[in-house]
C-alpha cells in the first residue's frame, strides 16, 4: 500500500481560497531542493471523504492525463483536430 505512493511528492491543501492557494504553489515551485513533479491538490467535498493513499493515487493518475494534454496542446494536435472539424 504505501509502497505504491511513498516516491509521490504531494501536496494537500485544506481550508484554504484559491488566491491563497496560487500563492502557496508559486512559493513552493520557487524553492531549491525540493521535487519539481510535485502534485499540488486541494480538498474537496468528494476527495474529503477518501483515504490518503486512494487520493494520492487518484491525484497521481490525474497528472499524468494533464501532462498529455499539454504535451498535446505544445505539439497543436488540438488546432489540428478543429481544423478537420471545420
Amino acid at each position: 500500500m504505501y509502497e505504491e505512493i511513498k516516491d509521490i511528492p504531494t501536496i494537500i491543501i485544506n481550508g484554504m481560497n484559491k488566491e491563497q492557494i496560487l500563492s502557496i504553489m508559486k512559493t513552493i515551485k520557487n524553492m531549491d531542493n525540493l521535487p519539481k513533479n510535485i502534485i499540488f491538490a486541494s480538498v474537496t467535498p468528494i476527495s474529503s471523504q477518501w483515504k490518503v493513499e486512494d487520493l494520492i493515487k487518484e491525484l497521481k493518475q490525474e497528472d499524468i492525463e494533464m501532462k498529455k494534454v499539454t504535451e498535446n496542446l505544445r505539439k497543436g494536435f488540438y488546432d489540428n483536430m478543429k481544423k478537420e472539424e471545420e
